[in-house]
């Protein structure tokens, strides 16, 4: 039954990888990075982007909601979970939109070993973000540790379709291909 219960959130994440959400909104410097990164032709291009790219992410636009990811990430510090989580609570009640919580919420849930939490987090941050290539690859670390390996490859695919050059998704799929498509020696 887990394995069921795990199979259908892997399909219905995946699906929102690929689907732009009405809550997701086109910034026009966010599309031309990502277009830039697509075109990289190698690590060593794309590095400079995925850093823009990830800046990006780590500014919602709002200085409050900026302080509230700060203090949750020192929460998180002192170990103080559900402060963080109030935190991310008041960022996500001011910025809807905005992915950043939801990707905090995913780590806090995996760490917590609440795997189901952490894909639900992550759906929320695919929703906002549908390109959002590391929480496609941390969907994939988690699907490959819960033994779901054709869900691990998909989302590392599904990361390297947006990022064709993401190491964390590129040794996710090495490593998952040749057991996922029949090919271990």
């Amino acid at each position: 039954m887990r394995s069921f219960v795990f199979a259908i959130a892997a399909a219905l994440t995946l699906a929102a990888c690929g689907a732009q959400s009405d809550a997701a909104h086109h910034d026009p410097e966010l599309d031309a990075l990502f277009a830039q990164l697509e075109q990289a032709p190698d690590a060593t291009a794309a590095g400079p982007v995925e850093q823009e790219i990830l800046a990006h992410w780590a500014d919602s636009g709002s200085p409050t909601v900026n302080i509230l990811l700060e203090r949750a990430d020192a929460a998180v510090a002192a170990g103080e979970t559900e402060m963080a989580e109030g935190f991310l609570d008041q960022a996500s009640a001011l910025a809807p939109d905005y992915a950043e919580p939801w990707t905090r919420r995913a780590g806090l849930a995996y760490r917590a070993e609440d795997y189901a939490g952490a894909i639900a987090a992550i759906q929320e941050t695919l929703k906002r973000e549908p390109r959002h290539f590391v929480a496609m690859t941390d969907l994939g670390h988690i699907y490959e540790g819960l033994g779901q390996d054709r869900a691990a490859l998909e989302a590392f695919r599904a990361a390297l379709a947006v990022h064709p050059h993401y190491d964390p998704a590129l040794q996710g799929v090495r490593r998952l291909e040749p057991r996922v498509d029949g090919r271990d020696a």
